[in-house]
Order: C-alpha cells, then sequence, then structure tokens
C-alpha cells in the first residue's frame, strides 16, 4: 500500500477525558442542568449521575466482571443512555442489540457473544422469551420496565433501586474493549465493531469539535442501538447538552418536540427528514431553534436538501460517520459534497492496487487515527483487527475535488460496471430525484453474460399521475446513456434493512426476476 504507514503524528488529538469522566465532572459543576428529557421524565445531570453509580451497582451485585458482555435489548430511553454509562465505568462490555430483528436473527448472535446478562423491555421480550438457558441464562434476564411472570424475566428498576449512588469505582482499563456494535449483516452473518474507552472518547471528542456547540438541545430520534443515534446522544451530553429523546421514529411527533423543548440539533437518515418535510407541509412547527441538522447512514439527494432548506429555513448538512469510525469528516458545507477531512493526514484515496488516486479521481476510503475501532469482534479475547499499516478500507468509493471537498460515489460493492464502464448509483439516484414527481430512488447492478451488468432502477412516486416514461425522458438529460436503466420498477415503498438503510440486495433480487412490479423497460 502506498498510503503512508503508521506511526504518524497529528497536533489535533485532544488529551483523552472518558465519556465517564465527563458526565460526573458536569454533574459536579451544574448539577441542576438538563441531561434527558424523555416524555413527561426530565433528568439533571445530577440525577443521571446517581442513577448511573446505582446501576452500575447493580451490574457488580449480579456477579458480573470486566469483559463480560451485557446485551442492551432496548429502545431510546433513559435506562439506555444509563446503561451505557454504567458498562463504561465497570468496564464491562455494552452489546446493544437491533431492536427490529427477530429470535431467528437474534439467538445465533446472542450464542456468539456469551453475554452475562439481558437488559430488555416487556414489548421487545417475546423474541427473547423462548431462548434457551445455554443461550441465554434465564436468571440473568431483567426488563428495565418490569417483570414478566410468565417466563420468569425480573424487574432491573427494582434491584437498581436497592444500590447506593455515592459509591467509588475502581478505574478500567481504557484500551479494553467497551462497545460492540453490529453491522447490518446484509451481505452475511453481521459483523460485531469493536470500540473501546479510548476510542469511543476520541470519537466523541472529534465529533465535538465538528458539529456540536456547548449545551445544545439534540433530538434523539434515531436508534441509540446503532452509532449514528448513540454517538449524537452521547457527543450531547459530552459537550453539557440535553438530548431529547425519542422512543421511536414518528415525523409528526419529532417535529412536535422540536418545537416544544427548542431542539437546536438533528442527526437523522434521509428518509426521516423526507418525512417530516411533508408534515412540516401539511401542519406547519415553530421549527426556528434549529441550527445543526445533519443527515447520514445513506445518500442523500441534494433535491432533498434544497426543499429542506426551503420548508425548514436551515440547511441540511451531509456527514459521513460509520459503526467503527466517526469525527474524521466535517459536514459537508454545500448542497452536494458530503465533507472535508478534519485532518487529511488520516483520510486516502486508493485505488485497486492500493495507490493513491488525483484530484477528481474515484478510490476507495481508507482511514487511519485514535478514533478508530480497534477490529471485529470474533469472541473472547477474540479479535479481527482489520486494518492494514494502520489502515482501515472502508469500502466506501468517493472522489476528492480541487477545493478539498469530498464527493460520495457508491459502496465499493455497489459500483455498476457495465459494458467496461463505471456508474454510480449514487449520480444516477440523485438525476432521478430531481423530478418533482419521484421521492425517493435506488439503483442497482444485476447480472448479464454480456455486459457484466444491467442498470435497473427502482423509484417511489411522489405523485400517482407520474408516468414512468416522462421520468425516463427527463433522466435522459441529465446522464450519459449507458447509465440510463435498462428498467425503471415503480415501488409503493423502498424496502430497507435493519438499520434503515434502503436494502440494495433485496433490490437486486426483484430485478433480477423483474416481475411484481410496474415496470418501463427499454430496449
Amino acid at each position: 500500500m502506498s498510503c503512508p504507514a503508521i506511526p504518524f503524528q497529528s497536533n489535533q488529538t485532544p488529551r483523552l477525558v472518558t465519556l465517564h469522566e465527563r458526565l460526573f465532572e458536569s454533574a459536579a459543576a451544574r448539577p441542576d442542568a438538563i441531561a434527558l428529557i424523555a416524555g413527561n421524565n426530565t433528568w439533571t445531570y445530577d440525577r443521571l449521575a446517581r442513577y448511573v453509580r446505582r446501576f452500575s451497582q447493580a451490574l457488580l451485585v449480579q456477579g458480573l466482571r470486566p469483559g463480560d458482555r451485557v446485551a442492551l435489548h432496548l429502545t431510546n430511553k433513559l435506562e439506555t443512555v444509563a446503561a451505557f454509562y454504567a458498562c463504561m465505568l465497570t468496564g464491562m462490555i455494552a452489546v446493544p442489540l437491533n431492536t427490529r430483528l427477530t429470535r431467528t436473527e437474534l439467538e445465533p448472535q446472542l450464542r456468539r457473544l456469551q453475554v452475562s446478562l439481558y437488559l430488555g423491555q416487556i414489548d421487545l421480550y417475546g423474541a427473547i422469551a423462548g431462548m434457551d438457558a445455554s443461550i441465554l441464562d434465564a436468571d440473568k434476564r431483567f426488563l428495565v420496565d418490569g417483570s414478566d411472570r410468565d417466563t420468569g424475566a425480573r424487574a432491573w428498576c427494582e434491584l437498581v433501586a436497592q444500590q447506593a449512588d455515592e459509591v467509588r469505582f475502581a478505574p478500567v482499563c481504557v484500551d479494553e474493549p467497551a462497545l460492540l456494535l453490529s453491522t447490518s449483516g446484509t451481505t452475511g452473518e453481521p459483523k460485531f465493531v469493536t470500540h473501546t474507552l479510548r476510542t469511543v472518547s476520541a470519537m466523541m471528542q472529534a465529533c465535538q469539535a465538528i458539529a456540536l456547540r456547548p449545551y445544545d438541545v439534540a433530538l434523539i430520534a434515531t436508534p441509540m442501538m446503532h452509532g449514528a443515534g448513540l454517538f449524537t446522544a452521547l457527543t450531547t451530553l459530552a459537550t453539557g447538552g440535553t438530548c431529547v429523546l425519542m422512543d421511536r421514529f414518528e415525523p409528526a411527533a419529532a417535529l412536535d418536540l422540536i418545537e416544544l423543548h427548542r431542539c437546536t440539533m438533528l442527526m437523522w437518515l434521509p428518509f426521516m427528514y423526507s418525512e417530516a418535510i411533508a408534515r412540516q407541509i401539511v401542519q406547519p412547527r415553530n421549527v426556528t431553534s434549529l441550527g445543526t441538522c445533519l443527515v447520514g447512514g445513506d445518500t442523500t439527494p441534494p433535491s432533498l436538501q434544497e426543499e429542506f432548506l426551503r420548508v425548514f429555513g436551515v440547511r441540511m448538512r451531509n456527514f459521513l460517520g460509520m459503526s467503527e469510525s466517526a469525527g474524521t469528516f466535517t459536514y459537508g458545507f454545500d448542497i452536494g459534497p458530503v465533507c472535508r477531512a478534519v485532518d487529511m493526514d488520516r483520510v486516502c484515496l486508493v485505488d485497486a492496487e492500493g495507490n493513491p488516486v488525483k484530484h477528481g479521481e474515484a478510490g476507495e476510503l481508507l482511514l487511519r487515527g485514535p478514533n478508530m475501532f480497534v477490529g471485529y469482534w470474533l469472541g473472547p479475547g477474540r479479535i479481527d483487527d482489520a486494518r492494514k499499516d494502520g489502515w482501515w478500507a472502508t469500502g466506501d468509493v468517493l472522489r476528492q475535488d480541487e477545493a478539498g471537498d469530498f464527493w460520495y460515489v457508491a459502496r465499493k460493492k455497489n459500483l455498476i460496471i457495465r459494458g467496461g464502464s463505471n456508474i454510480s448509483p449514487t449520480e444516477v439516484e440523485h438525476a432521478l430525484t430531481v423530478h418533482r414527481g419521484v421521492r425517493e430512488a435506488a439503483i442497482v447492478g444485476v447480472p448479464d453474460a454480456v455486459l457484466g451488468q444491467r442498470v435497473i432502477g427502482f423509484v417511489e412516486l411522489s405523485e400517482a399521475a407520474t408516468e414512468v416514461e416522462d421520468v425516463l425522458r427527463d433522466l435522459s438529460t441529465r446522464v450519459a446513456s449507458y447509465k440510463m436503466p435498462e428498467r425503471l420498477i415503480v415501488v409503493d415503498q423502498l424496502p430497507r434493512n435493519s438499520l434503515g438503510k434502503v436494502d440494495r440486495a433485496r433490490l437486486k433480487a426483484i430485478g433480477e426476476l423483474g416481475t411484481g412490479c410496474r415496470l418501463r423497460s427499454r430496449g
């Protein structure tokens, strides 16, 4: 690999302060400041810090020790935040479980993880209740919102209430695993992204310097079981701000919360902004408090950014982050580019041979730095580093223009090669959404014996009267002929995976079958 080899020096790495240390400092300095709001419940920093100490004591009372895995099967609740901090304070490993998964999907994950304790909630516990004790000890199952007499799951709140809140805890190793985040697993078995206290704290410090202001009020509507929601919540609390927790995203309710609590910051997925725009048009709320509105997790059409600016009066800014790393890039300052690098010494774009590409050329994004994960968790004491010469290959293809802005091209595995020509799905998708009758679009490549791949398009229509032929005619003025979809398939709603991203694997399967949808074939 031709990118610079580590070690490297950077003058932008601040002194490490662990997140639980920062929480206790905030509780001492501003005990009555609001940390969390969930429905009618409000927790000050002092109350949160005291609850975290009691929560941590309860983990120790159950016989858990540093390195044990604690499964968190929770939506965005007050106890969810406390659980993450308690695991950090005690040296245990927090393992958030995807709340959308079924028992069939969760069982192999829990078998691999060998968790020592399960924390869930009543409405999700059905996916766990019947699991064999060899996978999940029947005596180590707790629910934060009560007990389940039929299954024997106990009430966690009762155990926490019995603990002291002024206990001192021994220091923990900041370089041992502290957090395992599951990938979506759309191409196979999900991976567990491994972070330590050091890498999590470094990520939050980096994000704090980029995206948040002191005392921001962030609406946490993306699940904290995934990186976007969790990192936003932890960063907000690290800056002394307030997190308004939304159990599950619903656009009208989200707008009500923004108005009620004067929220200043959002970190949402594209489809969440799209739904919020539609609701705001129908029933406007006072959203003038909003200042930083970040969008990530999936590609964002410029047309959506323009519509958000028109309706909300504030820019929606692209933000590039992932479970493995956050804080390497600032958000995009204009409509279109994804981002700019905070430190170019931590970023490299390379070709298929691993050589750096020139400005304007597409290349795979490589990252390094203290805010990087330490590898993929394979089992107790076993971590696959996944880095080469200190660099991690993200699988994302980007290009950098002469001004220094980075533009997203595609996931490496989603790049379409038709007749020897590379096609960026993102470029064609954005061109499709320029049409006023297209709400959302997705482009995939399907195998072809002659051309290698053929281009298949999917669209959600915003206007029922929209003609597919009109959409294709408009698209032909915006992209070259070889990028045009062979078929354009109209769907009521694009399928999404467990992380809320467009499920391209399912779309490819539909594209290969070519049935069950409205089609418009070319040639």
